[in-house]
């Protein structure tokens, strides 16, 4: 493992096999892949290390609910979403009549955004992977005709895949596969099983989500923040801290890449800013996974006079396509008067998948709202404002917000050439150049959705509903994918279907951007499963 001046100085003297930029999810599977084979891999993570042991990690709760006090000034707030795991970039989002700028709620650290996933790992459905036939009115969306990988051959790589990340759960009842091996989760808590016998009385096919989840004594499912018992089977946990420790692997953290140096034909070096100076890093092989934001970002980043359009960007496809999901979460009271504060991210259920000839998504139990303290222990005027009204902000959240189980609909987006992540020409608060998006719902969306949400709504009819936010927020970016999808054509995608950019023989892209279409179902099982694909082709390959 490499911090500090004097190592991070070493890993400038080293000519890697491979760089992996990101821990996430693509980039922790990959490297640790790679790394078992004996090859000399530099993992590359513009966040803290928040492996086990690292000083002055925040474990166990939110930062805002960990540390009250320090996330009331900016400096330190932004201190403590990094030893939680969470991103500090700046998002300015450019799509409405003015800017908007938030941090998003995306992880930043190793593991990336896996480590405060939900831990829910389920595989694409086949016709996921012939997308375009899925739409009854794709009208000009991109949406292609099929991926250039099949279901069929993604199968071994899903089945590696969960054994690598201990999946448990249920085989969806919708489509049977043999090779879907699961070991079982605990069974329905006594929360769910009531909207469980409901659903399936409705004549519906609720099964237990298949999780990444160890299910240790009073496992709280720790969505949104870092486990502190070990029970959450992510990118940290069961890929870099192995590699790291047993396979030779070397991790360099709070190390940003600001720039890829090439030629016409490969990558000749990285230059990045960490704590000790400007670094210069080489390899033979680098793979990019710093997520389907920044990854783009960076790639446009490196224009030169070779690539005046952006790195890789022959094509004008760098950044183009961006889709995140719509996300609805409707908290629902399963009995009156009910009172619910245990873990409850449980039911998953396809009927809605495919609908009518219509293609929709899944829904899903989403975890449990935070307590009222994550909004108010925050930096600025809105936090302080809430504060001063505290007492009367807790009634209102008590009342409405908290006691019920949650299900949320989560429906597939199509990708367009217009909804894109591009650069930003002004320096956001932290005085670094913010992500630039721009995202849109098009009519597909809208009419979609609305129909998605009254399919949705009129099966929780006998019960008390409240619904907790709009699928049509942006801030919501928890599964932003396809900023630089993979393809057979260099016209019309950026990487080939091993996962290379067209255009450099030493450049592979494995995190989010290289989805085509979005499907409905949550990525990182999918990530992980290509990611290990991926891997198996650079052994042969280089």
């Amino acid at each position: 493992m490499a911090d500090g001046a004097s190592s991070a100085r070493e890993m400038e003297r080293v000519e890697w096999d491979v760089i992996v930029v990101g821990t996430g999810m693509g980039g922790g599977t990959l490297g640790y892949s790679l790394a078992r084979t004996g090859r000399r891999v530099l993992f590359v993570e513009k966040g803290r290390s928040t492996l086990p042991g690292t000083p002055g990690t925040i474990r166990s709760a939110m930062p805002e609910l960990a540390e009250p006090a320090v996330t009331r000034s900016a400096r330190t707030y932004y201190d403590a979403l990094a030893r939680g795991g969470r991103s500090m970039d700046e998002v300015e989002d450019i799509s409405g009549r003015s800017a908007k700028h938030f941090v998003p709620f995306i992880g930043s650290g190793t593991g990336g955004s896996s480590a405060l996933y939900g831990m829910v790992c389920e595989r694409f459905f086949a016709r996921d992977f012939t997308p375009r036939q899925n739409f009854a009115h794709p009208g000009d969306s991109t949406v292609p005709e099929e991926w250039p990988v099949t279901y069929d051959q993604m199968r071994p790589w899903y089945s590696e895949a969960e054994k690598l990340f201990r999946v448990r759960g249920q085989p969806d009842p919708l489509r049977p596969d043999p090779s879907v091996n699961l070991p079982a989760a605990p069974p329905f808590s006594n929360d769910n099983q009531p909207l469980v016998d409901y659903l399936t009385g409705r004549g519906l096919h609720p099964y237990h989500l298949p999780m990444a989840c160890d299910y240790t004594d009073d496992c709280a499912t720790c969505q949104t923040y870092l486990c502190a018992r070990s029970c959450k089977n992510d990118a940290a946990r069961n890929c870099v801290l192995p590699a790291v420790e047993e396979h030779g692997a070397h991790l360099l953290t709070e190390c940003r890449v600001v720039r890829i140096d090439a030629d016409r034909s490969s990558v000749r070096q990285l230059i990045c800013e960490h704590p000790c100076g400007q670094l210069t890093l080489r390899a033979k092989v680098v793979v990019l996974a710093a997520g389907a934001l920044a990854t783009p970002v960076l790639l446009l980043n490196s224009r030169s006079g070779d690539w005046p359009r952006g790195l890789a960007n022959g094509s004008d496809m760098v950044g183009r396509n961006l889709m995140r999901h719509l996300l609805d979460p409707i908290m629902i009271w399963p009995e009156p008067g009910s009172k619910i504060t245990a873990a409850n991210k449980e039911i998953g259920l396809n009927d809605f998948y495919f609908h009518q000839g219509q293609k929709y998504g899944t829904v899903q139990s989403f975890g449990a709202i935070p307590p009222m303290e994550w909004l108010l222990n925050r930096p600025g005027p809105q936090a302080r404002a809430l504060r001063l009204m505290r007492p009367a902000v807790r009634q209102v959240y008590e009342k409405f917000f908290t006691g019920g189980l949650i299900l949320a609909a989560m429906m597939e987006d199509l990708p367009y050439l217009d909804n894109r992540v591009l650069l930003s020409d002004r320096a956001g608060s932290d005085g670094r150049q913010p992500i630039r998006m721009q995202y849109r719902m098009h009519a597909n969306e809208s009419e979609r959705h609305a129909a998605f949400l009254r399919l949705f709504k009129d099966l929780l009819k006998p019960f008390r509903t409240r619904a907790l936010g709009s699928g049509e927020a942006n801030s919501n970016l928890g599964h932003v994918c396809g900023t630089c999808r993979f393809g057979t054509d260099p016209a019309s995608s950026v990487l080939d279907p091993y996962n290379r950019t067209h255009e450099l023989d030493n450049l592979y892209v494995v995190d989010t951007s290289f989805f085509p279409s979005s499907a409905g179902l949550n990525p990182s099982l999918t990530v992980a499963a290509n990611a290990l694909r991926v891997a198996a082709h650079l052994n042969q390959a280089h």
